[in-house]
């Protein structure tokens, strides 16, 4: 279905040699498989390789139309995709026989089964070890990208060998009722943050719905991972990468659709936030960290996202107010000394 060209067939050839180990830290960059892999990009033969890797659980009602954007994505000249690795952890049934039914016809895809759910990270850890490609994209299962999206993405992060990770920017489609007003200004001032950050040297928090990262330096997550984004983004910021966004590269996600279940999502995402602070050493540079640390950007950010959609201004104490719920409540959990919401409960729409 994919055009593979000579350097994904040897890639193949090298990964079923090589067992699916744990890679702890920094790979290696003297790693054997990729000093092959690069010796025939240097020759000029080949292309540069990527994988995606997609986690999945429960019965995600956009996984089968996302498979079929990334197979119907026409990759930039030059890069090739060589898997399309997905975790899918105690999947309903139909999604399942519907994966595996792709699996037959499709030889790129390598799915892993979970019976149980044991949280995001350890199914990121299992396509970190599957794959063997330059660049990893890492979009969520009931996550959609827009037609180009990865595409930018990749060619935006092989331009600077600087650059560790690349994000995209996160859509919603715009409902009735308060909810829907509340994650427009919340999702709006995150990209408005992501944006301003790019021009700065901050940037070090990424989007978990889409990024692609490069493989060289991809780290295995803690067990209990919250943030798995903030994380991996954090990690390479430490290590010297830069940590970016692109703006042309959108992705639709899904989004609770009542105030409760914002409070609960917001709730967890605050805790991974703290979580990854104490894990790195640095705060993740988001829209509620900015304003407690660097208030005129912080709320800067607020004022120009109203400024583009005034109707939001009415959201904002019904936002405020859940914030202010939420961080509660994740101090309270960070509080505990125990290990939460590595695996967590959909919202019900």
């Amino acid at each position: 279905m994919f055009q593979i060209k000579n350097i994904v067939d040897l890639e193949e050839r090298l990964s079923k040699k090589s067992s699916v180990s744990s890679r702890v830290g920094l790979k290696p960059l003297h790693d054997s498989e990729r000093a092959n892999l690069a010796e025939l990009a240097a020759a000029g033969e080949g292309t540069i390789p990527f994988s995606i890797g997609i986690c999945a659980t429960g019965d995600p009602p956009t996984l089968v139309e996302l498979i079929d954007t990334i197979e119907r994505e026409r990759f930039p000249a030059g890069f090739s995709l060589a898997k399309i690795i997905i975790v899918a952890s105690a999947c309903a049934p139909r999604t399942l026989n519907h994966l595996e039914r792709m699996q037959k016809t499709d030889p790129n895809i390598v799915l892993i089964e979970e019976d149980r759910r044991c949280g995001k990270a350890a199914a990121i850890n299992r396509i970190i070890r599957e794959n063997t490609a330059d660049y990893l994209a890492l979009v969520n299962a009931d996550a959609l990208p827009s037609a180009g999206a990865i595409s930018r993405l990749l060619r935006s992060i092989n331009r600077d060998e600087g650059t560790g990770m690349v994000s995209g920017v996160p859509v919603i489609a715009p409902r009735t009722g308060t909810a829907s007003r509340i994650l427009q200004l919340m999702w709006g001032t995150h990209n408005t943050c992501s944006q301003d950050l790019n021009l700065t040297t901050l940037s070090n928090h990424g989007t978990d719905e889409l990024m692609v990262v490069r493989a060289d330096a991809l780290v295995e997550l803690p067990d209990g991972l919250v943030n798995d984004g903030a994380y991996i983004a954090g990690r390479l910021r430490v290590s010297g990468f830069r940590v970016t966004s692109l703006e042309g590269a959108t992705v639709r996600v899904d989004v609770p659709s009542r105030p409760i279940e914002i409070i609960r999502q917001r709730r967890r995402i605050l805790y991974g936030h703290m979580q990854v602070w104490n894990l790195v050493g640095r705060v993740p540079a988001t829209a509620e960290s900015l304003m407690l640390f660097n208030p005129e950007r912080g709320f800067g950010a607020v004022v120009r996202t109203v400024a583009k959609r005034p109707g939001l201004l009415l959201a904002l104490p019904f936002a405020a107010v859940c914030e202010f719920i939420s961080f509660v409540g994740a101090i309270l959990d960070s509080s505990g000394g125990e290990q939460r919401h590595a695996v967590w409960e959909r919202y019900a729409d």
